[in-house]
């Protein structure tokens, strides 16, 4: 049983330090890091496709580009092919083994890399709840949807992104989390607290349809293994009630001086970290986050009248040509027509000319050109540079008009305000 548990000990710290690889080649400088990381990807797209033709005989298509998602054919593939290539190490390490002792050092730094990619994963989602920008708040394109409408996904990403003092409380965790798991001393903690937050977001991952299942799994496996060697006495203090017996620490380096160099490089690698983190953050507000700038047409429109050559259109529900409504968001706009066909677009907006682009993101949609006239809660777009001539009349809808912008929080509730 004991030589079971050595083997699937060496198996699992292979497995993760495959799935980690090339992390730690992201904070080499001078582009080396980039340079490595992209030859190791080269490798796995070389490799992963090689072992579904010729082994499994896999026909599909396999895509390296999921658009964010973790949890393609592509990822799952190349889960298989890395648990291969970490049973041959086993029996690699078995055989140096007789040469070399290699369990002591190698579980030791590997729990390292293993604490420091756990920690920095943290930072990265921590503040982009922090900074509200994984979960941003409710566009006018999200306030326009029925929940009937919503993937699972995206319901939740709704949910989450209602509340931006929850998204921070969030954040706050895990970047608690991650910065615990960064000392040896406070590692134990660190991990029983990042635990609980990923054990959470697995669930919900499966429970929502979230494509990072795969990743977020992992992340709770590499915590149990952070939490195993502490397994007896998290048993002694919380089940049996007795005193807990400390584990052996001693320090990496031997000299003070490589103790010195050590820390050192430490402290500037975590501040590093930070710094990028946080001001990436920030910046990133301002190109797509609460920070960007509110244009003066930003709002939900309800079409009025829609007007082409002089003729008036009914706002009859099998138009297609008719616009319902048109929703200019901060960075995209939507234009719905009668019949309910949804139209994603970009749009440029020129306030010195008074001029709007608005732009099909697919093929095969009319793109517009249009002067407008805002007054109050009344637009007025005109075009006659097309061969129709078109005037659409519409009024404002604002954000704060919606029910659920309205409700805010209350300590006292006489009764539930459920609808």
């Amino acid at each position: 049983m004991d030589t079971l548990k050595k083997y699937l000990l060496r198996f699992l710290l292979l497995y993760f330090a495959l799935y980690i690889f090339p992390f730690p080649l992201n904070y080499l400088p001078f582009g080396i890091g980039d340079s490595l990381n992209d030859w190791v990807n080269s490798f796995w797209q070389w490799c992963t496709p090689w072992f579904a033709e010729s082994i499994l005989n896999y026909s599909g298509e396999i895509s390296f580009n999921g658009r964010g998602s973790g949890d393609t054919t592509y990822d799952y593939l190349l889960l298989a092919v890395r648990l291969i290539f970490a049973v041959l190490g086993v029996f690699i390490w078995a055989v140096v083994q007789k040469y070399k002792e290699l369990d002591g050092p190698l579980r030791r730094y590997l729990t390292v890399l293993f604490r420091y990619f756990l920690a920095f994963s943290m930072f990265t989602y921590g503040f982009s709840k922090i900074f509200y920008l994984q979960f941003p708040e409710l566009s006018l394109i999200n306030l326009s949807r029925t929940y009937g409408d919503s993937s699972p996904m995206g319901l939740l990403w709704k949910f989450m992104g209602y509340s931006e003092t929850y998204s921070i409380f969030t954040g706050l965790l895990e970047v608690l989390g991650g910065a615990l798991l960064l000392f040896r001393k406070t590692r134990l903690l660190g991990a029983l607290l990042t635990f609980g937050v990923m054990l959470n977001v697995f669930v919900l991952n499966m429970t929502f349809d979230v494509p990072v299942k795969l990743f977020s799994f992992h992340l709770c496996i590499l915590l149990i293994l952070l939490i195993l060697p502490d397994l007896g006495n998290i048993a002694r203090f919380f089940i049996l009630n007795l005193p807990t017996k400390p584990l052996p620490n001693g320090p990496y380096f031997l000299s003070k001086k490589q103790r010195y160099i050590g820390r050192t490089f430490k402290a500037i690698l975590i501040f590093y970290v930070l710094y990028t983190g946080i001001d990436g953050k920030l910046q990133s507000q301002k190109l797509y986050g609460k920070r960007v700038p509110m244009h003066e047409l930003y709002g939900i429109y309800e079409v009025q009248t829609f007007v082409i050559n002089g003729d008036t259109i009914a706002p009859l529900m099998t138009d297609t040509r008719r616009w319902k409504q048109l929703i200019i968001d901060k960075r995209n706009s939507l234009l719905i027509k009668m019949d309910e066909s949804r139209i994603g677009m970009s749009h440029k907006i020129d306030s010195a000319t008074s001029m709007i682009k608005l732009m099909p993101y697919l093929e095969g949609y009319q793109a517009f050109e249009l002067r407008y006239q805002i007054s109050d809660s009344q637009l007025v777009l005109t075009d006659t540079r097309q061969n129709d001539t078109l005037i659409v009349t519409a009024k404002r809808r604002k954000r704060e008009d919606y029910f659920l912008m309205q409700r805010g929080f209350h300590f006292i509730n006489e009764y539930p305000m459920q609808r």
